[in-house]
């Protein structure tokens, strides 16, 4: 096995397997720190803007919640465009090399922690250190596989379109890419072997905890449409974490009306803003779905800020600083609680959790019920719910769009105009998956996805 010492002095050429771009000029350092103890480990993990920050955007670029005018579309670089007019060549290699950077870093967690000197800390503290890495790389992967592997079915688990699975620091590993159903198990495989090893909430939501993972977990199953499992999890995760802020406490009148690290914030995380496509600043909130929001709908004023054009700008992220929150929040846990509920046949259950929610989101009182309420109308209504409750939740709405284009009660066809020219995605198009990095094509030689 290679040396840790080589591993890490080697650790930017890694980026020659995935495309890590930005680091092909650098050299390896010969003053970088081993880690050897614990804390050191735990150092790495803690790390905020490796670990906690610059989760991949390119699916959130081309959702469907916002729009860019023209002038602010043809000021971004090349492949921002090309993701937000679903370009069939669009460049994602920015969000393959973010996400195998922190892949990297967790595999040199998970390889050196078991021998790891305490020096002061104790055997819960290397617990705590293996678990966050399992659910970092985990939930990594999760973050991963809704770009760059085809929407999950039964029908396609041996498919040979799933991620390159890497599990060591070692560079010199083959990069070949695993199965869907694989894929799918390997992420599941990380988020319950970090239960095992995590408490059950952290003192601070920058790290990871048993309700981080249950929350995870719940998420990867409702984008496999598994959804008694995303049930079960959800469960687990709210009995750890219930906590919902009432909507009718809050200011709207604040630039940023909510604060970091708020009680509904279970693992803190951003989307990556390089690109610039969802600044506050020029992303305009979709006019249809603000249109959606009853005139008793708290988050309507809280989310968003008109402009005096009469377009509307996105303030209401969990993360605070401007950027995009893409982490876990238990207002998507009650939605994929209720949803679950439903779609297995209990679906008054699942209209009384989407009430809790809800109870909490509009003026005292006003939770506007539908009319004639049945199993049809209560998965409607909480598909609607969920789509105004996460606008503009990194890593969600392009999977729930990839998922429910397979039904076509629910199916959408994606239009955006720019410059004069339309352009149009339409259900199950092959551009739901964008393509993988040709760099990592020519030096691998792997399967590319389809067009």
């Amino acid at each position: 096995m290679m040396s840790l010492k080589k591993t890490l002095g080697l650790g930017l050429i890694f980026c020659c397997t995935v495309a890590c771009e930005k680091y092909l000029a650098e050299k390896p350092s010969s003053s970088i720190a081993i880690p050897s103890t614990v804390g050191d480990f735990q150092a790495l993990v803690d790390y905020q803007a490796r670990m906690n920050e610059n989760y991949p955007d390119c699916g959130d670029n081309a959702a469907d919640y916002f729009y860019l005018l023209t002038a602010d579309w043809m000021a971004r670089a090349e492949w921002g465009r090309g993701t937000y007019v679903w370009d069939p060549q669009a460049d994602a290699s920015r969000d393959w090399s973010v996400c195998y950077e922190k892949i990297f870093y967790t595999n040199i967690v998970l390889e050196g922690i078991d021998d790891a000197l305490l020096d002061g800390l104790g055997e819960r503290d290397r617990d705590r250190v293996k678990g966050s890495a399992l659910f970092i790389r985990g939930f990594t992967y999760l973050n991963l596989v809704q770009l760059f592997v085809p929407p999950y079915d039964l029908d396609i688990e041996d498919s040979p379109y799933g991620l390159p699975l890497r599990l060591t620091p070692d560079i010199n590993a083959a990069t070949t890419r695993a199965t869907v159903g694989d894929t799918y198990r390997q992420i599941e495989a990380d988020l319950l072997e970090a239960v095992s090893f995590l408490p059950d909430k952290s003192f601070i939501a920058t790290r990871p905890s048993k309700a981080a993972a249950y929350a995870a977990l719940s998420r990867l199953y409702v984008f496999m449409e598994r959804y008694d499992d995303a049930l079960t999890y959800a469960d687990r995760c709210l009995a750890v974490q219930p906590d919902l802020m009432d909507y009718n406490d809050l200011d709207a009148s604040q630039r940023e009306p909510f604060t970091e690290l708020n009680p509904e914030v279970i693992f803190h995380a951003a989307l990556q803003g390089q690109s610039g496509i969802l600044a506050q600043s020029r992303a305009r909130v979709d006019s249809t779905l603000y249109s959606t929001y009853g005139p008793n709908d708290l988050r309507k004023a809280l989310f968003f800020e008109e402009q005096s054009d009469g377009t509307c700008l996105f303030k209401g992220s969990y993360f605070g600083r401007g950027a995009i929150f893409s982490g876990l929040a238990t207002g998507e846990v009650y939605l994929m609680r209720a949803e679950s509920l439903i779609r297995l046949g209990d679906w008054q259950e699942g209209v009384e959790t989407l009430k809790q929610l809800l109870n909490k989101r509009m003026e005292a009182g006003m939770v506007d019920i539908p009319a004639d309420l049945d199993e049809e109308r209560a998965l409607a209504w909480v598909l609607a719910e969920r789509e105004r409750e996460l606008a503009f939740r990194g890593g969600v709405r392009w999977g729930d769009l990839r998922r429910l284009n397979k039904d076509e009660r629910f199916a959408k066809t994606l239009v955006r105009v720019v410059d004069g020219q339309t352009y149009v995605l339409e259900p199950n198009d092959p551009r739901y998956t964008f393509l993988i990095p040709i760099q990592v094509i020519l030096h691998s030689g792997i399967l590319q996805n389809q067009r």
